[in-house]
């Protein structure tokens, strides 16, 4: 599938995708206790614009475009709706300028890699995910999807789903993906299904995990890199050693740590050091396999996370750099328009939230 094609033909396989919670939800792999109501997605994600469109090409595989438009005023920027949010803005942290939606593609096609972080469970957030991804497809065609959703050794039960080989409980069943997965994530695998496009799975197993918690109190990265090539889960972790964090990775870490709720009987700094050993471990694991993919393939990779894995660039982006020089990448983090102002002046060790805020409102 290439640039050419147009996004009514995805959009019209996406009403597939979002009506196709019919019971299967009960089949995850963890069940889903998630008693808020959704209302994510159902259909399509072909947001309509309420302002002036971009003139011009949606460009093709070779990147070139024309047409993308700025705006300083948001008043004058077009905004864009969907299922579960409206008006939706796009903003460009370092130019201080507004969007279309060409000029936010435009300013993708350098990299290959795109991370848009997320809120968990957030259902206009969730679309606005695939409404990045169903666009990166369409103007590139080889696009993976990554995710954090899906623990590394599922990765053979996700490709036997997605080559039709299993229906659709088997996978959930065997898969393990995290629990709301039918109302949140589904659409995204679905669209890549549509398109017979790759899914990553990113997340270090819980066996693995498990391990390193039975070896409590020492140090997680020590347990880690202790591990050889015999270690059952080798295969889904990273080489190693992991190199050590620094203070500024622990000081962005530090900025989420919950002492009281994590600190496993422990001073307060050993309960920091304890779980940014485990934050990096997981943002490793996730960054070597972005950069595997990377490695492997030509293929371009959109990977949804956690705004704190996606933020800034200091988790998981900065690890994917660790194992390829093919990491580069642009960040898109999401808002609401009480949080917005707030977010686009926000830095870490000098660098911005994000390289594009999607401000929406919801549904």
């Amino acid at each position: 599938m290439d640039g050419h094609h147009s996004l009514a033909w995805l959009v019209a396989a996406a009403l597939v995708v979002g009506c196709g919670d019919d019971g299967s939800a009960g089949t995850e792999g963890s069940s889903d206790t998630d008693a808020s109501t959704s209302g994510a997605s159902e259909g399509s994600s072909g947001s309509t614009s309420t302002a002036a469109e971009s003139e011009g090409s949606t460009g093709g595989t070779d990147g070139t475009t024309t047409g993308g438009q700025t705006f300083p005023n948001p008043d004058d920027a077009p905004s864009y709706d969907g299922d579960a949010f409206v008006g939706m803005q796009i903003y460009d942290v370092r130019a201080d300028l507004w969007l279309d939606e060409e000029a936010l593609m435009e300013g993708l096609d350098p990299v290959r890699l795109v991370f848009v972080g997320e809120q968990h469970e957030t259902p206009p957030i969730h679309e606005l995910q695939r409404w990045v991804l169903e666009r990166e497809i369409l103007r590139h065609g080889d696009v993976a999807l990554g995710m954090e959703h899906f623990q590394a050794d599922a990765q053979s039960v996700i490709d036997q789903y997605l080559a039709d080989e299993i229906d659709e409980s088997t996978f959930l069943s065997m898969s393990d993906p995290w629990t709301g997965y039918s109302k949140y994530w589904r659409q995204l695998v679905e669209t890549m299904k549509i398109v017979d496009g790759p899914v990553i799975a990113l997340n270090i197993p819980d066996e693995a995990l498990d391990s390193i918690y039975a070896s409590f109190p020492q140090a997680p990265i020590d347990v880690f890199n202790g591990w050889g090539p015999a270690f059952p889960y080798d295969a889904y972790i990273p080489p190693r050693p992991l190199a050590p964090w620094d203070a500024v990775y622990q000081g962005y870490f530090e900025g989420s740590f919950d002492y009281g709720s994590h600190n496993l009987g422990l001073s307060y700094e050993d309960a920091l050091n304890y779980f940014t050993d485990l934050a990096l471990i997981r943002d490793d694991t996730m960054g070597y396999h972005v950069a595997r993919h990377l490695e492997e393939t030509s293929d371009r990779v959109v990977m949804v996370g956690g705004d704190w894995h996606v933020q800034t660039g200091l988790a998981t982006p900065d690890s994917v750099k660790k194992f390829t020089d093919a990491g580069e990448s642009k960040l898109i983090t999401t808002a609401t328009p009480a949080d917005f102002d707030v977010l686009r002046a926000t830095m870490v060790a000098d660098r911005p939230i994000a390289d594009y805020i999607l401000v929406y409102d919801p549904v």
